[in-house]
């Protein structure tokens, strides 16, 4: 009885220690738990509202009604997402969805802007590209030079070995020394009705890029001559991607090309069942890509072969996004898609109006993008 009469007294004596040991000044400070950040897929449909997506389910986030519409597709530069419309150019946080300080005038924009992560470098359709410093706030310094192409541009920019890629619509390919704006070269491919709106992009000592003259060309990143043409039957508006030695692309004679960038043959063509404005995106071994006929297609890189298709509602004509075992596609039908690499659909997300502009995944540490944006409408 005695011994656990002691016992009982060491743990009251034990607890009282302990309270008083606990003075207020001795608590833990009480500071702001640190912000958990999720990925995010931004979209937005030609209702002018732009949508921070949970990547897992499709539930909105975060969504935002700009002042006007979104043709281009939009940026990630670190932590901030800048949103190219046909007025204005947007920065936002892109882990939570809150308007920045900094909105640029720089005309509206149709192509999708490019960064280095220090310099954003933005096309308008009057034909001015400007190179925006991320870095600062002090708006003195944020324009950092602008340059006259002398014609509208649709087409999205291109960085390439030091050098800014701007396509025009009249068919002037011109190189920009990314330093101060000044131009290295310009190639002139044939001015055809309805204007060049392909995107060019590079691979080893070529820039490839699609015209309405129904070729897609090859220049020499040197100087911009034409190294070679392949013609198909129909006009390209449909961006190149360059994967593995191939050049793929859609034409509106309604198939999909893989081409030899070496031997400058074709290797394989798929045929859909309307024009193919969409440009593709290459993941593993499979081409994604989306067609006016409402289908998305998953094709076998090596021989063209169908690995499984997709009917939507609507025509698609923005790039498909193709990451982390996952595909992102939207369309005319006022949603977008994520399917997995096997075809399955995971979730559908109706956002109210039909979708030009690319999505953009976004994982807090990189933001993932389509292989090339695509084009101006039409």
């Amino acid at each position: 009885m005695l011994q656990r009469w002691m016992k009982s007294l060491a743990v009251v004596g034990a607890t009282c220690a302990l309270f008083a040991s606990c003075k207020k000044n001795t608590y833990s400070p009480d500071e702001p738990l640190v912000s958990a950040y999720t990925p995010s897929v931004f979209t937005s449909g030609q209702n002018k509202i732009m949508y921070g997506l949970e990547p897992s389910t499709g539930n909105v986030k975060w969504q935002f009604t700009l002042d006007t519409n979104l043709m281009a597709t939009p940026v990630v530069v670190g932590s901030n997402l800048y949103i190219p419309t046909l007025g204005l150019l947007y920065q936002f946080d892109a882990r939570t969805g809150k308007r920045g300080l900094n909105t640029y005038t720089v005309g509206s924009i149709y192509s999708s802007p490019i960064t280095d992560g220090k310099t954003l470098y933005v096309a308008s359709i009057s034909g001015i590209v400007t190179a925006i410093d991320v870095t600062t706030n002090d708006p003195t310094k944020m324009i950092r030079w602008t340059y006259d192409s002398g014609d509208s541009i649709l087409s999205s920019l291109l960085l390439y070995n030091g050098s800014l890629i701007v396509a025009t619509t009249k068919g002037k390919i011109q190189a920009l020394n990314i330093a101060n704006g000044t131009n290295s070269w310009t190639s002139s491919l044939p001015a055809v009705d309805g204007g060049l709106r392909s995107s060019p992009v590079a691979s080893g000592s070529n820039i490839y890029i699609g015209s309405p003259d129904y070729n897609l060309y090859a220049l020499n990143v040197a100087n911009g001559a034409v190294k070679w043409s392949y013609k198909t039957d129909g006009i390209i508006h449909s961006s190149p991607i360059a994967y593995g030695g191939n050049v793929i692309f859609g034409s509106a004679d309604n198939y999909v090309y893989c081409i030899d960038s070496t031997a400058k043959t074709e290797r394989w063509k798929f045929k859909t069942n309307d024009r193919v404005h969409s440009s593709p995106a290459a993941y593993g071994q499979v081409v994604y890509i989306g067609g006016y006929d409402s289908y998305l297609y998953a094709l076998n890189i090596i021989d063209g072969s169908i690995k499984w298709k997709y009917q939507t509602g609507g025509l698609i004509q923005a790039t498909s996004l193709a990451t982390d075992g996952s595909v992102y596609t939207a369309g005319y039908d006022k949603y977008i898609y994520k399917f997995d690499t096997s075809g399955n659909l995971r979730w559908k997300r109706d956002v109210g109006s039909f979708i030009i502009s690319s999505p953009v995944y976004y994982d807090v540490n990189k933001a993932y993008y389509p292989s090339i944006t695509g084009f101006g409408p039409y």
